[in-house]
Parts: C-alpha cells; sequence; structure tokens
C-alpha cells in the first residue's frame, strides 16, 4: 500500500503544485523505464524540455502577483527634485 501525505498549500498555489507533482511523477518513470548507462541522460533531457516551460510559467505567475499586490497599494508618489540652491552638508561652525 502506498504511503499518503497530506499537505496545505495555499489556493494561489495549487496548481502550480500539481503541475510540479505531475513533473517529478513523470521523472521517476522516466528514470526507471530508461536503458541502463542512459538514465541520467533520458532525465537530464526532460528536465530541460519540460523544466524550462514549467520554470518560465512560474516567474510568469510571481511576476503577475507581484504586479497585482503593487497595484492594489495605488500609485507611487511622484519624484521631488532636489533644490540645488541650498546647502544640504553641515555648516562649518568653526570648532577647530
Amino acid at each position: 500500500m502506498t504511503t499518503k501525505v497530506l499537505i496545505e498549500v495555499p489556493a494561489h498555489l495549487e496548481t502550480a503544485m500539481r503541475r510540479y507533482l505531475d513533473f517529478v511523477t513523470e521523472m521517476e518513470h522516466l528514470a526507471l523505464a530508461a536503458p541502463d548507462g542512459q538514465v541520467l541522460q533520458v532525465c537530464e533531457q526532460a528536465v530541460v524540455q519540460k523544466g524550462r516551460p514549467m520554470l518560465a510559467q512560474t516567474l510568469t505567475q510571481v511576476v503577475a502577483r507581484r504586479i497585482e499586490a503593487t497595484e492594489k497599494k495605488g500609485r507611487r508618489s511622484g519624484g521631488v527634485s532636489a533644490d540645488d540652491r541650498k546647502r544640504t552638508a553641515v555648516p562649518d561652525l568653526g570648532n577647530s
């Protein structure tokens, strides 16, 4: 009998976690089915072909979440230019 573990993840991560679990399961099957002496090559090829798109999707999702969070905060205040007529250094008080 296979042991199962239940974990809780935030709802917004559910799809990513399922996709990753499917990927790991597929990698296990590839490793078991690969001919002797070719396991590493077969698995590396699968990681490159399927891992990159998965990482790209993850990057897209996290950046989108950051943009959404930033937009909820509202626009940033405009920049303020410095007044170049005033000195910003501490004045010399003649304590030498």
